[in-house]
């Protein structure tokens, strides 16, 4: 059993088909595919694609130093093509990835051309080691007769990995003791054994000047025959035939959306492959919307982004909804409503199919943006079967909101929407607000009058609180009250004179807390875009965005922090803060400010046009997860905010 690879966290390219998500790197190897959902299971350990020349068992692996590497998306398509060019080597090697259409296959088309003046024979060696179900253990591999393929298998996870045809060899278990063997020790050896490693040997002769083409399709199914179908289907079409379905039903896709043109083409190539990320992050199966694909299943450096938060899909969907995919919208709030918690909540985070994954505390936050997206999708189709179908699930939300208002009127204390500190959050107070507003407007249209008057009382009170939270020293709203402190973190507070104070929580233990949270924070924003707690023009929203500007903005490369002296994966900007800057500008007309973000942003995209969380402080660029749902669909907001309208 081979041992579990340690993958690189920075993802360059994403594929998929709303049932499958794979990754790559930017030397075109595939490190991740999840399935039959987008964030389970994820089955690769390994894979590898090699040249071998003229029977010489030497291989050369694609992704390794031998080469060199380009990626691009072919434009407005899903399909990634890597470039790989050789000193060595006289092939010039080009690859499409995609998912097919209708398949739950992963397509990897190889295309060899041989540049020199002799014919040459060309071996692809392509490499398994896959964990079926994410286990190291209780893994199988087998040569299928009947398919001629490499499958992998544990339990009802199956895959079959296979070329246009029968292999000219094969190898399964103990691979690296038979690379020296051009055809491996497939043919008289054993076809199946327990463990997870498998090989397979495809050949041609190419004349000079001539182009070959190998595909290796990676055909899935909860069954043998399942992913035996699978792959025969792909076989017929071949891998031209499916990539050029592919590129029809990217095509498709975009046709059907709200077209905007700009006149600046990269903010427009950013608008199309923001949408096109949509069509990947929405879960086909289910109706979930996943934050990013999963690149850290250990957490080893955070908690994992293979999941769906309600914050998240609140801006996700109205950027969805408002780009004019209302059936991927309403698709998510039916999910949504099978997900909701009895007592009227939603959980911190969620699996694709509704289970709740795992979490580290009640946000406020999440409920509310969940509610509040709810309206925002009336609004913007005027679907009133929709409310109607979503009516009993906005109530018992909303009333769960009311059930957990403090004795001040506020939400009680839960955790901030960066899920880093714990009190009574002036971010997670306007979402609930905001929420309530809007039950409130979805009461008034349904005629329920007496519960719109009491959801709206309740967002007034929530309001008028929020109002007096002010910050006249930092001209920005503090971003909470009764902020929860470590035992330390309290000490040096009393002794420096600042205002905290002990509470008894609702288990009966003492906590000590801090009376106000000075921090400026880039969510305080919110209170403008996207809830209109309060008009752009109100003088606390406009100096708490003037104090944004200047106490979060990176020093040398440019962007916004989430707050002061952030330290999350470094202390970068975020793609998403500087947008929200930009989205909150906006509002007051002013075109100067979301210019230049919009510029910040397209100047730190990945190499294939994808938008990370956060860019590299001290180099510029990618510096953490890719892509991120949230920051496309902020993007997407931004465009259609400043010039759709």
């Amino acid at each position: 059993m081979t041992a579990i690879q340690q993958k690189p966290y920075l993802i360059d390219s994403v594929i998929g088909n709303g049932r499958i998500l794979a990754c790559l790197t930017q030397t075109g190897e595939l490190v991740r595919a999840f399935w039959p959902t987008i964030d389970y299971a994820q089955h690769i350990n390994k894979t590898e694609a090699a040249l071998r020349v003229n029977g010489d068992t030497t291989h050369y692996p694609l992704s390794g130093n031998s080469f060199t590497h380009q990626q691009r998306y072919v434009p407005d398509t899903n399909i990634v093509e890597t470039t790989y060019s050789s000193a060595q080597l006289p092939f010039a090697v080009r690859s499409y990835d995609f998912v097919a259409t209708d398949l739950d296959v992963i397509v990897r088309e190889y295309l060899v051309t041989n540049n020199g003046g002799e014919t040459v024979e060309v071996d692809l060696l392509y490499l398994t080691d896959f964990h079926m179900e994410e286990s190291p253990i209780y893994q199988s591999v087998l040569y299928d007769n009947q398919f001629h393929a490499i499958g992998h298998y544990r339990r009802k996870y199956w895959t079959l990995i296979g070329g246009a045809d029968r292999p000219f060899g094969f190898q399964v278990g103990n691979v690296s003791s038979h690379l020296h063997t051009r055809r491996l020790n497939g043919y008289g050896g054993p076809t199946s054994t327990l463990g997870s490693d498998g090989a397979q040997v495809f050949t041609a002769t190419v004349q000079p000047g001539e182009t070959v083409t190998f595909p290796v399709l990676i055909a899935f199914g909860s069954n043998r025959d399942e992913a035996g179908e699978a792959l025969t289907h792909a076989r017929a079409m071949g891998a031209a035939g499916l990539r050029a379905q592919a590129t029809q039903t990217a095509q498709d896709f975009l046709a059907r959306g709200r077209q905007i043109a700009t006149g600046n083409e990269a903010v427009d190539v950013m608008y199309r492959r923001s949408l096109l990320v949509f069509s990947l992050m929405a879960d086909a199966v289910h109706g979930g919307l996943i934050a990013a694909p999963e690149f850290d299943p250990f957490y080893t450096q955070c908690g994992g982004y293979g999941y769906c938060w309600g914050r998240d899909a609140g801006y996700i969907t109205t950027a969805i909804d408002m780009a004019g995919y209302h059936d991927i919208g309403r698709k998510f709030y039916e999910w949504a409503m099978q997900a909701q918690d009895a007592d009227g909540s939603w959980d911190h985070r969620h699996y694709m199919n509704g289970d709740l994954a795992p979490a580290w505390g009640y946000q406020a936050d999440e409920p509310a943006s969940i509610l509040w997206g709810m309206w925002q999708h009336f609004l913007i189709t005027g679907d009133e079967a929709f409310l109607q179908s979503c009516w009993s699930s906005m109530e018992r939300g909303a009333n769960h909101l009311l059930a957990t208002l403090a004795d001040n009127g506020m939400p009680r204390a839960s955790m901030d929407l960066w899920e880093e500190r714990f009190a009574q959050h002036t971010y997670s107070s306007a979402a609930v607000a905001a929420s309530l507003f809007a039950v409130a407007d979805a009461a008034h249209q349904l005629g329920h009058a007496e519960q719109a008057a009491q959801y709206r009382t309740a967002g007034e009170t929530i309001r008028g609180e929020v109002e007096k939270l002010f910050n006249e020293h930092k001209q920005s709203w503090y971003r909470g009250i009764n902020l929860y402190l470590s035992p330390e973190e309290f000490n040096v507070r009393k002794e420096a004179g600042l205002g905290v104070h002990i509470v008894q929580d609702e288990h009966g233990y003492d906590r000590a807390v801090a009376d106000y949270d000075t921090i400026v924070d880039a969510s305080l924003l919110g209170m403008s875009y996207p809830f209109a707690l309060f008009d752009a023009e109100h003088p606390s929203v406009v100096a708490t965005a003037e104090s944004v500007r200047e106490l979060c903005t990176q020093k040398g490369v440019g962007g916004i922090r989430r707050y002061e002296n952030d330290i999350y994966a470094g202390g970068n900007p975020w793609v998403l803060c500087s947008l929200w800057l930009a989205l909150d500008a906006n509002r007051r007309g002013d075109a100067a400010t979301v210019r230049e973000v919009l510029e910040w942003v397209l100047d730190n995209q990945t190499q294939t046009g994808l938008l990370p969380e956060q860019v590299d402080k001290n180099h510029g660029g990618p510096g953490w997860v890719v892509p991120l749902t949230w920051s496309h669909a902020m993007y997407v907001l931004t465009i259609v905010e400043h010039f759709g309208k």
